[in-house]
């Protein structure tokens, strides 16, 4: 693997298009490397590893004492509600158990959570830190989708493209069930996710809690779809601990579950076939951010990581939907990454990604309410969505979305 170069997805179609050329940017290129790699040795080096094991799919985890990631005592997860997905006859669906709870997985000790290690001499994107833990290419706009739609994107924003349906409200957290695919990615630097957003305050202020299903192979070093969690407390401006980031990448998170974990592989739904899904809640108990996947409290960020006029008390809006990436600077074609399944709302079940009963939390001791959100596009001849929240189905509010990219 080169140093420093965006590569190209192997199983892309022939195309006149070809990696930019890093003969004039090695030695910098290096340097930015070595930065990189000098953050994840920082950072694991202070991590207190009781044992290390392999995943069925490879990944490397390491588990260290629960009560280790935090100052002073652990929070307590809110009462676990088990709850039972809803059914539809006509849509069958799956929701397969968590890669750790299969056969052939070995746990870690007693006590101990499980947190991903990269393994450093795989991590080769293009790009300084700050790029690498950015929400893609670079750091991206400072306002993120808002309801009437999303802000009018600036020109260094054009990489971020969106089909997805946000809600103004005030709230205390989001729940729904997300339909999970294995979108092709044209490029390492690009990515293509599906995820939810709460959201409170407005420019550097804005704080975002995002908890969702993305494919990004300078992040993971596979084409895979993975289940990523990401933070911000300065509107994406500044990635780094306890300022924002992805899954581990960056301090902030605390790790409760021992068998669900940021960065886990997620099952891929198959056209024309079975289709795989996960539930998601993120709810504000007792000031801190909580992350449930299906019945699994996998963790949370603490209160003391949001200020007033962001996250520490409430939300101001949800949101749900999809969104990609696309590497303009040097590939000035629109991307052929998918969204989605890479198939348009309109082919529907089996064939479009969906996102259904999906509800937020109304006040503080979990009442929820289904959403209500505005529909809303930036390429629309590239990506769509399709919603209904009337509740009229046992999908309750929900919306196809996605599409194949390729086109302005």
């Amino acid at each position: 693997m080169e140093t420093g170069r965006v590569q190209r997805n192997p199983e892309a179609p022939e195309s006149p298009q070809q990696p930019r050329s890093g003969r004039d940017l090695d030695r910098e290129a290096a340097e930015r490397l070595d930065e990189i790699r000098q953050h994840f040795k920082d950072l694991y080096a202070r991590r207190d590893v009781i044992a290390r094991t392999t995943t069925a799919s490879g990944q490397e985890l390491d588990w260290i004492p629960a009560e280790s990631q935090a100052a002073g005592a652990l929070a307590e997860p809110p009462a676990l509600e088990h709850t039972e997905l809803v059914r539809d006859a006509d849509r069958p669906s799956q929701s397969p158990p968590f890669e750790l709870a299969a056969p052939g997985n070995e746990p870690g000790p007693p006590g101990t959570v499980p947190v991903l290690r990269k393994p450093l001499d795989r991590v080769s994107p293009a790009g300084t830190l700050q790029d690498y833990l950015a929400k893609g290419i670079r750091a991206k706009r400072s306002t993120p989708p808002d309801d009437p739609g999303p802000a009018t994107p600036s020109a260094s924003d054009a990489v971020h493209k969106y089909a997805h349906a946000s809600q103004s409200v005030v709230n205390f957290g989001t729940e729904g069930i997300i339909n999970t695919w294995r979108p092709y990615v044209q490029w390492s630097n690009e990515f293509s996710l599906g995820q939810l957003w709460v959201v409170r305050g407005g420019g550097a202020g804005l704080q975002t809690v995002e908890v969702g299903a993305q494919t990004y192979f300078d992040l993971y070093n596979d084409w895979n779809p993975h289940l990523f969690i990401f933070f911000t407390t300065n509107g994406y401006t500044q990635g780094g601990n306890d300022l924002g980031g992805y899954n581990t990448d960056v301090t902030g998170w605390v790790q409760r579950s021992s068998v669900a974990y940021p960065g886990m592989r997620l099952a891929e739904s198959i056209l024309g076939g079975d289709q795989y899904e996960h539930s998601l809640k993120v709810t504000l108990s007792l000031g801190n951010w909580w992350v449930r996947v299906g019945n699994e409290w996998m963790g949370y960020y603490p209160n003391g990581l949001f200020n007033s006029g962001g996250l520490r008390d409430q939300a101001a809006t949800v949101d749900w939907g999809g969104e990609i990436v696309d590497d303009v600077a040097n590939h000035p074609e629109p991307t052929a990454t998918w969204m989605g399944s890479g198939h348009f709302p309109f082919e529907g079940w089996q064939h479009a990604a969906y996102m259904r009963n999906l509800a937020y939390q109304t006040d503080a001791v979990g009442t929820m309410a289904a959403m209500q959100g505005y529909p809303s596009v930036t390429n629309p001849n590239a990506y769509q969505i399709a919603a209904d929240f009337s509740g009229a189905s046992t999908w309750g509010s929900y919306f196809y979305w996605g599409g194949p990219g390729g086109v302005a």
